[in-house]
C-alpha cells in the first residue's frame, strides 16, 4: 500500500463544495468517481479542509492509498484524464504514512479578489464584482484588527456547540492593488466556517468607508452571532496554498515533529530560525517531541554530525518522552541514515 498526495486546482462556481453531497456535485465527487474507475473500488479521499459552494482554489491538497503500481506521475495523467476542465490535478508525489493530509497542515493561505472596475465576465467565476471604489489603505489599517490571536465568534458561521472555541490566529494579512484589482491574503493555522469569507467582508466595508477600526474591535468583542449581517460572496475566495509540517517521525504512541506555535522551545532559538532549519536541511537542526493525540512538549530531538549523522534526545518530561521514543527509535535510525544521505 503506498498514499498518494495530489494538488489540485478548481473553479468552484459548478459544485456545492469540495466535501461529498451523494449527489455527485462536488469536487471530491468528481475526483473520487476518476478513481474508481482506475481502481474498480471506491476509493476515498482525504483533503487538508472543505471549500464551500462557489468557493475556488489553486492549492487544494488531498490524499489517497493504493496498490496499484503506477507512479505519482502517471496517477496525474491518468486522473487530468477523466476529471472536467474546471478541475485540475497540479502535482503528484508518493508519501508515506506518516503524511496526512489534514492533521500535518501547518498554516493556510486564503485569498479574497475583489475586481471593482466595470462588471467583468472573465473574472466573474474568480472575484467578486464589486460595485463600488475601495480605499485599500483603509482596508490595510482595518486589517491590523484582525491579525494576531483573537475570538472569531462574530466573524463565522459555526455554531458554539460545533465548535466551542473560536479562538484562532491570523498570522499574516495582506491587501494589493493591480489596476482594478484588490487583493486580500490570509494566512494562518485554521479557519472557521466562513470565517475568511466574513474578515473580507469587514474589510470591504472599512474600504467603503462604512467601517472603522475601533468598529471592528467592537465587532470581535461582542462574541456575536449577530454582530455581522454580512458575508461576501464566495465566488471572491480562493484557497491559495497548504503548507505542511515535517513529520520525522509516527507511531500510535506518539511524534516527532517540526516545532509550531505553541510549542516550547529550546532555549536561545526562536520559532522562525528552527523553521528554517528544517527549510534548508540544516545540521545540527531540532525537531519536538509530543503525543500522538496531545501536543504537549516532551522533549526535543537534536539532529547533529559527530561524525555520523546523530540524533540526540533531550527530555523535559522523562516518562512522556522515554515511553513515546520506546516506539520510535527504529524510525529515528532509519530516518537519520536516509537525513545522512543527503547531507
Amino acid at each position: 500500500m503506498k498514499r498518494i498526495r495530489c494538488t489540485v486546482s478548481y473553479v468552484g462556481s459548478a459544485y456545492e463544495g469540495w466535501q461529498s453531497q451523494l449527489r455527485g456535485t462536488s469536487v471530491q465527487e468528481q475526483i473520487e468517481a476518476v478513481l474508481e474507475r482506475i481502481e474498480g473500488h471506491r476509493v476515498p479521499i482525504t483533503a487538508s479542509g472543505r471549500t464551500d459552494a462557489g468557493v475556488n482554489a489553486a492549492g487544494q491538497v488531498f490524499m489517497f492509498d493504493t496498490e496499484r503500481s503506477m507512479s505519482a506521475y502517471q496517477w496525474k495523467g491518468a486522473l487530468n484524464g477523466g476529471l472536467p476542465k474546471d478541475i485540475h490535478i497540479m502535482d503528484a508525489e508518493e508519501t508515506d504514512e506518516r503524511f496526512h493530509a489534514r492533521y500535518n497542515v501547518k498554516r493556510k493561505t486564503y485569498i479574497y479578489r475583489i475586481h471593482t472596475g466595470e462588471y467583468d465576465v472573465f473574472t466573474k467565476d474568480t472575484a467578486y464584482q464589486c460595485p463600488f471604489k475601495l480605499d485599500a489603505e483603509a482596508m490595510r489599517t482595518a486589517a491590523k484588527e484582525l491579525t494576531g490571536t483573537h475570538d472569531f465568534t462574530s466573524l463565522n458561521k459555526n455554531t458554539l456547540a460545533e465548535k466551542a472555541d473560536q479562538v484562532r490566529t491570523i498570522d499574516r494579512i495582506s491587501v494589493t492593488e493591480d489596476g482594478d484589482m484588490i487583493t486580500l491574503s490570509f494566512t494562518g493555522k485554521g479557519f472557521l466556517r466562513y470565517q475568511v469569507r466574513m474578515m473580507s467582508a469587514v474589510l470591504i466595508e472599512a474600504g467603503k468607508g462604512s467601517l472603522t477600526p475601533a468598529d471592528i474591535r467592537t465587532i470581535l468583542e461582542k462574541k456575536s452571532k449577530t454582530a455581522v449581517r454580512f458575508n461576501a460572496v464566495p465566488q471572491g475566495l480562493t484557497l491559495k496554498k497548504v503548507e505542511y509540517f515535517e513529520m520525522f517521525a509516527l507511531s500510535e504512541t506518539g511524534m516527532i515533529r517540526e516545532f509550531l506555535p505553541g510549542d516550547t522551545l529550546p532555549e536561545g532559538y526562536t520559532l522562525e530560525e528552527l523553521e528554517e532549519m528544517i527549510r534548508t536541511k540544516a545540521v545540527p537542526r531540532w525537531y519536538v517531541i509530543t503525543g500522538r493525540h496531545s501536543q504537549k512538549t516532551l522533549g526535543w530531538l537534536k539532529l547533529e554530525e559527530k561524525p555520523d549523522l546523530q540524533a540526540l534526545v533531550m527530555p523535559l518530561d522523562e516518562e512522556g518522552c522515554r515511553t513515546v521514543m520506546d516506539t520510535l527509535s527504529a524510525q529515528v535510525e532509519k530516518e537519520c541514515r536516509k537525513a545522512a544521505e543527503t547531507c
